[in-house]
């Protein structure tokens, strides 16, 4: 390309809003490490927030530094102020580039005023806004979800995560076809299977699941789209069976306005003996977790492409999800799928894995066959692609 590209990558700074340690940072840095290996840092610059840590990025990429919001602004206050200041100062930032890739939607601001691509990672607070909207809020939550989705008629082209997250804008927004470029994620590239049984071992002790007994393994979010409360109820219809199992919970979910919900229906089904709350996991120690879970189970009712199962299944990890929204996408036939909302289902499924051994070697290896075609080398490529023809 004869401009440089600016790329968004503030989702990989502390401190700016909480992309860091999700989804949108993992996309924001293997993405952006995909592309430095394929076209060289000379063919991009980095868009960075002023006054917070510079990302762990190659020093030789050039920055350009938008303006903070003044601290003392209230939490709402400060986001329409950082939407303002970028919208004014991006036209001066982006002079001389080819165009911005903004990595999430939500941090393109309302209106541009610079060629653009903006990746789209899912439209969940508009396609279930009963669970998201606040009582009484209709307005101010209606107001939000439009300055949000300004940008999308802005841009050059939209990358979608996925075909439902494409068929979401189109559906709910009417983006034309022609605009949306399905370019799917990848696994993070230190995810791999682990087969140390000293590190496996280890691993498990450091997250109180040393004493030898075999687990099921959730890890995400838990908010009320995540299935939480059926994937307990199918824990305790194992126990009714006579298989009683436990349930790992890792992620950061202990300041989630749901813990406490969670705690309460764990308390109430009786489960206190068989779920561990794990809190964060490095991901140095998700391989050895993968590997030793009787299974992986992703009941989520929808996703606008569906990382957890996908890293289960880079690391050898048999999965069972919901079958619902972009999930089957990257399950695809490699996991076993079952019916959303329903407990009854997911116990089944659990029960097969526990009592099938060969069932759960095979969903192994068709995982690890499955997996090889998400790839961040081939996100790398579409996305130059997509690049190049958003330049003509």
């Amino acid at each position: 390309m004869d401009r440089p590209v600016v790329l968004d990558a503030r989702p990989l700074q502390p401190g700016f809003k909480s992309h860091l340690d999700r989804g949108i940072g993992r996309y924001t840095k293997n993405l952006i490490s995909a592309l430095l290996e394929l076209e060289g840092a000379s063919g991009f610059t980095l868009l960075l927030q002023a006054g917070l840590p510079r990302p762990d990025l190659p020093q030789e990429l050039a920055c350009r530094h938008l303006p903070t919001a003044p601290a003392w602004l209230p939490g709402d206050e400060r986001i329409w102020a950082h939407h303002a200041l970028a919208a004014l100062k991006l036209p001066k930032l982006a002079a001389g580039a080819g165009l911005v890739h903004f990595f999430c939607h939500l941090d393109a601001p309302a209106f541009i005023k610079a060629p653009a691509v903006i990746t789209v990672h899912d439209l969940i607070f508009q396609r279930l806004a009963g669970l998201y909207q606040p009582p009484g809020g209709g307005a101010g939550f209606g107001l939000k979800r439009w300055v949000e989705t300004r940008c999308l008629y802005q841009a050059k082209r939209i990358i979608a995560v996925s075909r439902q997250t494409k068929r979401d804008l189109m559906e709910l927004y009417n983006i034309p076809d022609r605009n949306i470029r399905v370019i799917p994620e990848g696994p993070d590239p230190g995810l791999i299977p682990a087969d140390d049984p000293h590190e496996i071992k280890a691993a498990l002790e450091r997250h109180g699941l040393g004493g030898g007994g075999a687990f099921f393994l959730y890890l995400g979010g838990i908010d009320q789209r995540k299935g939480l409360e059926y994937l307990l109820e199918a824990l305790a219809l194992l126990r009714e069976q006579g298989l009683p199992h436990t349930l790992a919970l890792a992620g950061k979910i202990q300041n989630d306005a749901q813990y406490p919900t969670v705690r309460e229906h764990i308390r109430r089904l009786g489960l206190e003996d068989r779920v561990r709350l794990l809190g964060y996991v490095p991901d140095r120690d998700l391989p050895s977790l993968f590997a030793a879970c009787t299974g992986f189970v992703f009941p989520s009712l929808y996703e606008g492409f569906g990382l957890p199962p996908l890293e289960a299944m880079a690391c050898g990890a048999p999965v069972v999800a919901a079958d619902a929204s972009a999930v089957p996408e990257v399950v695809g036939d490699a996991g076993i799928l079952v019916r959303p909302k329903s407990p009854e289902s997911l116990a089944g499924a659990m029960a097969r894995l526990l009592e099938e051994p060969g069932l759960a070697e095979s969903l192994r290896q068709q995982g690890l066959r499955q997996v090889k075609k998400f790839t961040w080398k081939a996100a790398a490529r579409a996305t130059l692609e997509l690049y190049r023809e958003a330049h003509k």
